[in-house]
């Protein structure tokens, strides 16, 4: 798995990286299934998740690569046909499908592998 996945950091004061877990019986495509009406896991095959929160509001946006359309020679060979669906959840709801959720934040002015804790 790519490592260095980039966040949107051009109108955020703090970017940085995220982890999640899913429960064991669940994977990306299982968890598309529930929440995507009539989500085809035959035709997309998940790969990627962004949460967005917003006054409030929170918006998941899932995307999934076409099998069907990854096929066809009308695509540059070098890019994946993606299609987004986004899916409108309260932060609530979409927790009970996250085993585990960890996120760290910085504002760029240390770097945090320097970073030694000492109030251990």
């Amino acid at each position: 798995m790519k490592k260095d996945i980039p966040f949107e950091t051009e109108a955020h004061s703090l970017a940085g990286r995220a982890a999640m877990d899913l429960f064991p019986e669940e994977d990306l495509n299982a968890l598309a299934s529930r929440l995507i009406p009539l989500y085809n896991p035959e035709r997309f095959d998940a790969a990627a998740l962004r949460l967005y929160l917003q006054k409030g509001e929170q918006i998941i946006t899932l995307y999934a690569v076409d099998k069907f359309k990854q096929e066809q020679s009308n695509y540059p060979k070098d890019k994946l046909p993606v299609k987004k669906f986004k899916i409108r959840i309260p932060p609530r709801e979409f927790l009970r499908y996250v085993k585990r959720f960890d996120l760290t934040l910085t504002n760029d002015a240390y770097d945090i592998q320097d970073m030694l804790v000492i109030n251990r």
